[in-house]
């Protein structure tokens, strides 16, 4: 069944709600069931001294099934995740491991396949104080079907001069993931401009590797319409250091709302802004 019929097999699916509360530190208990599960994970085994805590949320897919990225396409749930019921806790801050692009009967999707962590920054209310997270997380996973899932996980950490957990690797790994500035990747972003009629738009980025050849680069675009744009089309020059990408979008960029761009090519991944003032009148 494609991922088109989303919608329908959403009333039909019947989500997998389960509470853990472990018992072992910087780790719940997986939930879910043999289509998907996720765990919540921290990076040490007792509150640090500062101000922030880092954690991850951890999935895993079962071969043939997939979750989705921030922005999901045209079909798919993204996870949400409510952290309000926790203690000593004052915000979040989720991080987003570059995504793989997957086409379903023309239907354009950002995945992540068999497993990914999203490295989570929690903010502590009070330092030296013992906290209490509590996540409610919703998201889906598809493979010939789409199935909604639920968790309600919830990990205490107490205070004490522990060190690095054992997922602290997991979430250092996952965090090394999340794409960064051009310049981080070695890439400098030459030019972006619009082209085309304003009712079929084309986003042009050139751009320059500065260390390495671009290989198969792809570009997920956010902020032009509903869901991403197709891949774009890629032409190389200067031995693949040089890259033209053109994005045929949906629609121009509200006024006052920029576009966010990430790139991905290989292993390198960057994400950076293009100013909706460069639209067409």
């Amino acid at each position: 069944m494609a991922l088109a019929r989303f919608s329908a097999l959403l009333v039909l699916s019947v989500g997998f709600i389960m509470s853990t509360d472990s018992a072992r530190a910087a780790a719940t208990d997986w939930v879910g069931d043999g289509r998907a599960a996720v765990r919540l994970i921290t990076a040490t085994d007792n509150v640090p001294v500062g101000s922030t805590l880092e954690a991850g949320l951890e999935f895993r897919f079962a071969k043939g099934w997939h979750g989705y990225w921030r922005t999901p396409g045209d079909a798919g749930i993204p996870p949400a995740v409510e952290w309000s019921a926790s203690e000593n806790i004052s915000g979040e801050e989720i991080s987003w491991p570059a995504p793989l692009r997957l086409v379903i009967d023309g239907l354009q999707n950002s995945v992540y396949e068999n497993g990914v962590v999203l490295p989570v920054k929690l903010f502590l209310k009070q330092s030296h104080t013992s906290v209490r997270i509590k996540a409610s997380i919703s998201y889906g996973t598809c493979s010939d079907v789409c199935v909604p899932l639920e968790a309600e996980l919830t990990l205490a950490l107490p205070t004490g001069a522990g060190g690095t957990s054992a997922q602290s690797g997991l979430i250092s790994s996952a965090q090394r993931r999340v794409p960064g500035s051009p310049d981080a990747a070695g890439v400098d972003v030459i030019g972006t401009r619009f082209a085309g009629a304003p009712s079929e738009p084309t986003l042009v980025v050139d751009l320059k590797g500065r260390y390495e050849a671009f290989v198969e680069p792809d570009l997920f675009v956010e902020g032009a319409g509903s869901g991403i744009p197709p891949a774009p089309k890629v032409e190389l020059q200067d031995g693949g250091k040089i890259a033209h990408l053109t994005v045929r979008l949906a629609a121009l960029p509200p006024a006052g709302r920029p576009l966010t761009l990430t790139l991905i090519d290989g292993n390198r991944a960057a994400e950076f802004k293009v100013p909706a003032e460069q639209a067409i009148p």
